[in-house]
């Protein structure tokens, strides 16, 4: 198995400055490719400072 996760959005929080909100497809895919799971997330992460 391996699992395949695709950013599809960056961007800055506009409620807090100092953190950014990064949305991912994650799919988990077999030997012959089938996909028994997918998801897609949304995280709150701190950004590097200055930009």
């Amino acid at each position: 198995m391996r699992l395949r996760v695709t950013v599809t959005e960056a961007r800055p929080s506009r409620s807090k400055p100092d953190r950014g909100i990064v949305r991912t497809d994650v799919a988990l895919l077999t030997e012959d490719d089938r996909c028994p799971l997918s998801l897609r997330a949304l995280n709150l992460v701190l950004r590097r400072p200055g930009g």
